[in-house]
């Protein structure tokens, strides 16, 4: 099966399954997480309103990865609350963010043109420079959040400062072990991961 039609196969499946749990907290009453349930409809289309408004070319294997993260760290996180369930999940979904914005600061540095495949020192200081971005951009927003709605998402009310910082290692340590894969990948000449995302980002600069 090609892969833009495993990406319209997860998305059918994900807001099947998320319509499920939404029905079930209005029938039960449950209020607490009926917002982030309802902002899964709009998150799960980014990749095709990247490609449609901002006319980005977004490789189908990127959408994956993105609707497999989606799954990862807002239903099962949030909306099936894993978070609250499971104590070390929120550190695992950290650690998976941590290595998927490495490899996205593959294509970012391609869609600005800046791309090149010899360049293997710049291109592992951006994977992490660019990792440790989004993360740090993730806890200003939970800060944000829990200062207008009154929240915890950052449990500062327990761990202080703690859980955050938590957060940004665990990633920080994903895009590492990322960036140390892209090396071995490049320097042992593998035609893997990255391989493939570079044939099919355009590979205009830089190859094997």
């Amino acid at each position: 099966m090609k892969t833009k039609n495993w990406n319209r196969l997860c998305i059918s499946l994900l807001l099947l399954l998320n319509t499920g749990f939404l029905m079930s907290m209005i029938l039960s009453g449950t209020q607490s997480r009926i917002l982030v349930t309802i902002s899964f409809y709009f998150t799960v289309w980014v990749p095709c309103l990247i490609r449609k408004i901002l006319k980005i070319k977004l490789p189908e294997s990127m959408e994956l990865i993105y609707l497999s993260f989606l799954f990862l760290a807002q239903f099962l996180g949030s909306v099936v609350n894993l978070y609250a369930k499971i104590y070390w999940f929120d550190s695992f979904v950290h650690f998976v963010s941590g290595i998927l914005t490495a490899v996205l600061s593959i294509s970012i540095l391609y869609w600005f043109h800046k791309y090149d495949s010899k360049s293997i020192w710049f291109n592992i200081f951006f994977m992490i420079a660019f990792s440790l971005m989004i993360a740090s951009l993730w806890e200003f927003f939970e800060f944000t959040s829990d200062s207008i709605l009154k929240g915890d998402t950052q449990h500062v009310l327990t761990t202080g400062v703690g859980d955050t910082m938590k957060d940004m290692i665990v990633a920080f340590l994903g895009s590492i072990l990322t960036a140390i894969y892209y090396a071995y990948e490049k320097t042992m000449e593998r035609k893997q991961l990255f391989y493939k995302l570079e044939k099919e980002l355009g590979g205009k600069y830089g190859g094997y």
